[in-house]
Order: C-alpha cells, then structure tokens, then sequence
C-alpha cells in the first residue's frame, strides 16, 4: 500500500507534467521527468516563465538559488513537495 506522501509526490509531479503540457507544449509521451531541461527543448528563460505559472499553481515560491538547483521536471517537483509540506517555508 502507498503511503499519503508518495500519493501526493504522485500528484505533484501530475499536475506538473500537465502543466508542462499545456504551457511548453510538451508532447506527454515524451516528457521524461528525469531528463535535462534542455533535453525537453526548456531552455532558461523559458524556464523562468514556467516557474511562475508553477509557483500561481502550486502556490508556493522558488528562490533564485532554488532555481539554479533545478535540472529536470523531478528536481522541480521535489521542490515544489518539500515547500508544500514545509508550512511557512513556502
């Protein structure tokens, strides 16, 4: 049985990929969570415009420093997770 935490990470990453989807135009059948950013055709600045649509959906903030930490989709939902379950920090 799963446990809640690996249920919300599950629906994190979801509602992340499906956003990437609607935002980057990303084809799903493609979209490797784990691969580089650049891999996805994400480039920088691209990125950036996509964390704000992240942090409206999420309500939740990512650092300057938080955002040079992120290389793939799975780096970004882990953030987005930890900021979640952290009150306050987010």
């Amino acid at each position: 049985m799963r446990s809640p935490h690996w249920e919300g990470r599950m629906d994190t990453l979801s509602r992340i990929k499906e956003l990437a989807q609607r935002e980057l135009s990303i084809d799903p059948s493609k979209m490797d969570p784990n691969a580089p950013l650049d891999a996805l055709g994400i480039d920088s600045l691209t990125f950036i415009e996509f964390m704000f649509k992240v942090e409206d959906e999420f309500g939740v903030k990512v650092s300057d420093e938080d955002l040079r930490q992120i290389k793939c989709l799975s780096d970004l939902e882990r953030h987005v997770a930890a900021s979640l379950a952290a009150p306050g920090k987010a």
